[in-house]
């Protein structure tokens, strides 16, 4: 039976919370190696999760053959250097999002990826979260026609203290405040529901110069026509975490919904006016996305969220910063 070797590179909470622990769940794959700057901490994750190789040089974990995939889950700013490594070794990439902070390096990680014939993935891991199955089923059903609005907010609510003092805080590792940490989620999220792309956005963030924003108001239009408003932020203590999808002849409405460690409820109005509802508990969203890629991986399959996801989510994101410091509409091209 053919095995995923893993690699991870980034052992943080996400990382010890989620991903490793996905890993190791799923038959197809096998726990290769840790990377941590610290070999301290690198043997105590090894220990924990039965890696058989804790590194504290990215390179020398490359350089292993039976390391076949790579999860990346360092700060943003080093996502595209660990993935074009990871490539050029010849190792799938299963990394974080955002995928990278500018928009050339995420064109350049693609490429890269293309070049070497490895499988690039990406961390969206809300797209697993049954709640938005279900509605993009509903919606690909025709059951509320012709969708025409969607709101949506998303939000961790403000922390007592402010943001803990991490690598999160520093714009030369992150490259955006809540726009990158919470909010490319569900933009991702509306492209998935909606099948379409973006075209063009106009963005307000709390901060001058975009630089560390902790709460985004945008705007977006999509190439079908929807138009969707969204409310990412880090400010303030009791979110909603709803979204709303108004369609021609329904709508579909999320309550506590938007953030995949809590659970909530989806309520669907018919154009004959009944109601139905339905709870959805919070799943562990981090393993089916390992799953899936482990899988896509295993099968010769393209992954599902992919890199071309993942660059559609920088470019977005460099539009919502050059709209929110110039004050004005901005079209994305693809």
């Amino acid at each position: 039976m053919t095995t995923n070797g893993w690699g991870l590179i980034g052992t943080g909470r996400i990382a010890d919370d989620r991903i490793l622990p996905a890993i190791n769940a799923h038959p197809g794959n096998k726990l290769v190696a840790v990377v941590s700057r610290d070999q301290r901490r690198a043997d105590a994750f090894a220990r924990k999760f039965g890696a058989q190789h804790a590194y504290t040089s990215y390179d020398d974990m490359l350089g292993n053959p039976d390391v076949t995939v790579v999860a990346i889950h360092t700060p943003n700013s080093q996502h595209a250097a660990q993935a074009i490594a990871a490539a050029r070794a010849g190792k799938h990439v299963f990394c974080d999002k955002p995928m990278a902070t500018t928009v050339a390096d995420a064109e350049r990680i693609v490429r890269e990826c293309e070049k070497a014939g490895v499988k690039l993935g990406v961390n969206f891991h809300n797209r697993f979260m049954p709640c938005f199955i279900e509605t993009r089923r509903i919606i690909e059903s025709g059951e509320i026609g012709e969708v025409h609005l969607a709101q949506i907010e998303a939000s961790p609510g403000a922390r007592s203290g402010g943001r803990l003092a991490t690598w999160r805080v520093d714009p030369a590792l992150t490259g955006l405040g809540t726009t990158n940490s919470i909010g490319v989620h569900v933009y991702d999220i509306l492209r998935y529901l909606l099948g379409s792309e973006i075209a063009m956005v106009s963005a307000f963030f709390d901060t001058p110069r975009g630089v560390m924003e902790e709460t985004n108001l945008s705007m977006f239009r999509f190439a079908n026509g929807v138009l969707a408003q969204l409310s990412v932020h880090e400010k303030t203590p009791f979110p909603h975490n709803d979204f709303v999808i108004y369609g021609s002849a329904g709508r579909i409405t999320g309550r506590g919904l938007t953030r995949s460690r809590a659970g909530g409820e989806l309520h669907v109005v018919t154009a004959e006016g009944e109601t139905r509802s339905r709870e959805f508990p919070a799943i562990d969203a981090h393993g089916a996305c390992v799953a899936a890629f482990s899988d896509a991986l295993l099968e010769g399959r393209d992954p599902v969220p992919s890199g071309i996801d993942g660059l559609r989510s920088v470019q977005l994101t460099d539009a919502l910063a050059r709209s929110a410091s110039g004050g004005a509409h901005v079209r994305l091209a693809y």
